[in-house]
């Protein structure tokens, strides 16, 4: 009997061997799988950021013109003549006047579009949400075209004003709605998704205690779309810091440097003025910079969340 119990077990072991070495082949397909999907985007960070990026750090301390085979090595100058730049005063300030209304602007604008497209009407709460998001299918040169169109033939045809390109003082102001146009959607969604996790048994519980939609606003929405402010400040804040593109297409920093941004700063000292290595220690310093803006603002938002 004992042998025979023996022979059966074996006999067992090797039939369940083969299922055991078929899971962990599989297990391994899987993961070599996943890695080779993940493969093509490394390879494009590496090659389009971080190599690009560690070269810049070399370059930051030369003198470099972007032009010549050879540099030197300056140390700190490139730095030092930074700090005492005078020049780049009006790109910082430019730059924190497009965060601030930028930041600002178009998160009320895609929390109300995200209140919007929240309604209980179903075909509404769908087409609402195709339109809202239209705008971010557009590229930032193409919005720059269309709404340079708008300021410069639409505006002056129906209020008799010239085009706020060309103001000194309201430059900023529209270039920053036009970016509020074009960029609001993506947030949009952020907080749709946000909104969609509220509890709905809190509003019931709302109501029976007599709060107004004010109340119920204050009380229970925003505290529950604390993780979406965390990701659409974050964004938002650092895309509007260094803003480039659509400023580049629709003024060029002007007029008169008063739509100079600090990333459109580097740009002319990289490409135009021929100082490399000057340009690739202020961006160095930006990106720096931006980093940590972006590290305090997340983490400020991350102490407030509410753990569902």
């Amino acid at each position: 009997m004992l042998i025979k119990r023996t022979m059966v077990t074996n006999h067992t072991r090797k039939i369940r061997e083969p299922k055991t070495m078929k899971k962990s082949h599989f297990l391994d397909s899987k993961k070599t799988a996943q890695y080779i999907f993940i493969l093509p985007s490394i390879l494009v960070f590496c090659f389009s950021i971080a190599i690009p990026f560690i070269m810049g750090i070399n370059i930051a301390f030369t003198d470099w013109n972007g032009i010549a085979p050879t540099y030197n090595y300056v140390g700190l100058k490139n730095f030092i003549s930074f700090l005492h730049d005078p020049r780049i005063v009006q790109p910082i300030q430019n730059s924190l006047k497009f965060a601030v209304l930028g930041t600002i602007g178009s998160n009320v604008v895609s929390l109300g579009l995200a209140l919007l497209a929240n309604q209980k009407t179903k075909g509404m709460k769908n087409f609402a949400r195709m339109v809202f998001f239209i705008p971010v299918c557009f590229s930032s040169i193409l919005t720059a075209f269309i709404w340079g169109f708008i300021y410069k033939e639409v505006f002056s045809e129906l209020f008799h004003i010239n085009s706020m390109l060309g103001n000194p003082a309201m430059v900023i102001p529209a270039i920053t709605t036009m970016g509020i146009w074009n960029t609001s959607g993506i947030n949009m969604l952020i907080y749709l998704a946000g909104l969609q996790g509220v509890p709905r048994d809190l509003y019931e519980a709302a109501l029976i205690d007599g709060a107004n939609v004010w109340k119920r606003f204050l009380h229970i929405t925003l505290p529950f779309l604390n993780a979406a402010f965390t990701v659409c400040f974050t964004l938002s804040l650092t895309s509007w810091l260094r803003e480039f593109a659509m400023t580049l297409s629709a003024t060029g920093g002007g007029p008169g440097g008063s739509s100079r941004t600090i990333s459109i700063y580097i740009f002319e000292n990289l490409y135009q003025y021929n100082k490399a290595g000057y340009g690739q220690a202020v961006a160095l310093f930006f990106a720096i910079f931006l980093g940590l803006v972006g590290t305090l603002v997340s983490n400020f938002f991350r102490k407030r969340e509410i753990e569902l």
